[in-house]
C-alpha cells in the first residue's frame, strides 16, 4: 500500500486516540497494533495504482478547499490535479502556495470551473477541461511524467444532482484500474 502523506492532522487524530487509550489503560502493545493496523477511509488520500512510474490517489471525498489542503500539505511531488464541480464562486486562494509548488496541471472536470480556472490561471502551466472521470484520468496519463502524482481531490462539492463525489470516485479508481490494465498487456 502506497500513502500519499501522513499530514499533521491524521498524526494528531493517531496522538489523541493514543492518549485516549493509555487514560483508559489499554496496554502499550494493544495500541501501538492498533494504530499500525489503522486504514485510510476510502476516497481520502486512497492509493489505487502506479502507471508507468505514476502514482494515482483517489481523495473525492475532499469536497472543500480545507479538505484538499490538508492533502497538498506534505506532498513533495508534482501533481497532476484533478478538480472541480459545483464551485459556485468557492475561494480558491487558500490553496495558492501548495498549487504554485506542486501542480504541473490542473484537469478541471465537469460543467462549471470557471473560478477555479480564474483561480489558478497564473500559477499553473496547463489546464484543461475534461467533461468526465474517464476522460480526466486519460488526459491526466498523457500529461504525467514518471514519478508524478494523479490526484483527484475535486476541492468542491459534486456537479449535478445525479452522482456524488463518492461515486465519481469509484469512476476514477475503476478509469485507472482500466489504464493500468491497458498497460499491463
Amino acid at each position: 500500500m502506497e500513502y500519499l502523506l501522513t499530514s499533521r492532522h491524521q498524526k494528531s487524530q493517531s496522538m489523541a486516540a493514543g492518549i485516549s487509550s493509555k487514560i483508559l489503560e489499554i496496554r502499550k502493545e494493544n495500541i501501538k497494533q492498533s494504530l499500525s493496523d489503522m486504514e485510510t477511509m476510502r476516497h481520502r488520500q486512497d492509493y489505487v495504482a502506479t502507471v508507468d512510474g505514476v502514482m494515482y490517489y483517489d481523495d473525492s471525498k475532499a469536497e472543500s478547499v480545507n479538505a484538499t489542503w490538508f492533502t497538498f500539505e506534505n506532498i513533495v511531488k508534482p501533481v497532476i490535479w484533478i478538480a472541480g464541480g459545483n464551485d459556485k464562486g468557492t475561494d480558491f486562494s487558500d490553496l495558492k502556495p501548495s498549487v504554485r509548488k506542486n501542480v504541473r496541471a490542473l484537469i478541471c472536470l465537469g460543467p462549471n470551473n470557471t473560478n477555479l480556472r480564474k483561480t489558478f490561471k497564473n500559477d499553473i502551466g496547463e489546464i484543461l477541461q475534461a467533461d468526465t472521470v474517464e476522460t480526466a484520468v486519460e488526459m491526466a496519463s498523457q500529461v504525467a511524467k514518471e514519478d508524478d502524482i494523479v490526484l483527484f481531490s475535486p476541492a468542491c462539492h459534486a456537479y449535478g444532482n445525479s452522482e456524488s463525489n463518492e461515486e465519481k470516485g469509484n469512476r476514477y479508481i475503476e478509469s485507472v484500474k482500466r489504464l493500468e490494465n491497458e498497460r499491463n498487456q
